[in-house]
């Protein structure tokens, strides 16, 4: 800034000098002029020429002071542009220099911006690194404390197993117990006596009276109410057929096969029932019934049919009555177990010894 101002100031100096020299100049050519009108004014009249001899002399000798005055200016004034030129040139330079510290200085205020905006980002990146530490304090506090749950989960964990282990041992002796126990029911069933029921106590290994009533009330049967031959005459070695009408008025069909050398009289005897067989009774496919009415003898046959409420079950399941066998009892096998209750009829036919 200083040597831009010394070159401002030295240029204005400049302008001054050259401006006086320009003024002296004019001033000498005037003179010049002056002398020349003088001479002319001379030779025109020499009257005037004497008188002004030595006027024209003094005017002569004037000029040539003037004319020496203006070589001098003229000198000053290739002196002074001389020094002009010097002073531009330093100007120029000082303006070049002027300009390069500009450039200068903007170079370094751009690299104090540059500066700034890294010391910026240093302060930002520190900034980001001093939370992502703060993070990570706080993630291995988290992870601490999670490790501590964890501890403590796994100690709890253990608490509870080994409380689980005592729970499983008295399970398993309770197990031990129940299962001793109703090894011992399955073998003591309970047994009607006095009109009650009496069930076995385990704990004091002997039968006790429930106080329940064992008046049983079976379901209401279903008897024959009439027997008609519908086809055949007893001719010996053919079939008769008999249709046989219920109390509840379902009928059936029976054959009787005629022996050849039958000579047997008599009416035949018979008697219809019903039995139930409960959904819970079936085992691998069969199941028994007890009735004091079904008789193993060779003089008693069977038709067992399914009631009319069961019969879609029964014929699904393909349930078959099996010969009796034992007196009480009559078993039954099936297909697929059926999902309900069925109640099957059952008629007894008694024949005489000659029909046997």
């Amino acid at each position: 800034m200083d040597s831009a101002r010394a070159a401002k100031t030295s240029e204005t100096n400049a302008k001054t000098s050259e401006l006086n020299a320009i003024q002296q100049a004019s001033n000498a050519a005037n003179a010049a002029a002056a002398a020349k009108a003088s001479e002319t004014a001379a030779g025109n009249s020499e009257v005037v020429a004497t008188q002004k001899a030595q006027e024209a002399a003094d005017s002569q000798a004037a000029a040539a002071q003037s004319e020496a005055e203006a070589k001098a200016a003229e000198e000053r004034v290739k002196t002074i542009r001389s020094d002009v030129e010097t002073l531009g040139a330093q100007a120029t330079a000082d303006k070049e220099a002027a300009e390069t510290a500009k450039t200068d200085a903007e170079a370094a205020r751009d690299e104090a911006l540059i500066s700034q905006n890294g010391a910026k980002g240093s302060e930002n990146a520190a900034l980001v690194a001093k939370t992502a530490a703060e993070l990570a304090k706080n993630d291995a506090e988290a992870a601490k404390l999670t490790a501590q749950a964890a501890k403590a989960a796994a100690e709890t964990a253990k608490t509870d197993a080994e409380t689980a282990k005592d729970k499983a041992k008295e399970s398993e002796d309770s197990a031990a117990k129940s299962a001793l126990t109703a090894q011992q029911y399955s073998g003591k069933p309970p047994k009607p006596q006095d009109g009650t029921w009496w069930i076995w106590d385990a704990d004091q290994q002997k039968y006790l009276d429930s106080g329940i009533a064992c008046d049983l009330v079976g379901p209401t049967g279903n008897g024959i109410q009439d027997i008609k031959l519908t086809k055949g005459d007893h001719t010996p070695g053919t079939t008769d057929i008999y249709t046989v009408t219920m109390t509840d008025g379902s009928t059936m069909t029976i054959s009787v096969y005629n022996g050849r050398n039958g000579t047997g009289t008599g009416d035949v005897l018979g008697i219809s029932f019903d039995l139930v067989l409960p959904v819970s009774g079936w085992a691998n496919g069969e199941i028994t019934v007890a009735d004091s009415r079904l008789l193993a003898l060779a003089t008693h046959k069977y038709l067992v049919d399914a009631d009319e409420a069961s019969r879609e079950e029964y014929l699904e399941c393909n349930v078959q009555a099996r010969n009796i066998t034992t007196t009480g009892f009559i078993t039954f096998k099936n297909d697929t177990d059926p999902t309900m209750d069925l109640t099957v009829n059952v008629i007894r036919l008694e024949l005489s010894a000659n029909g046997a």
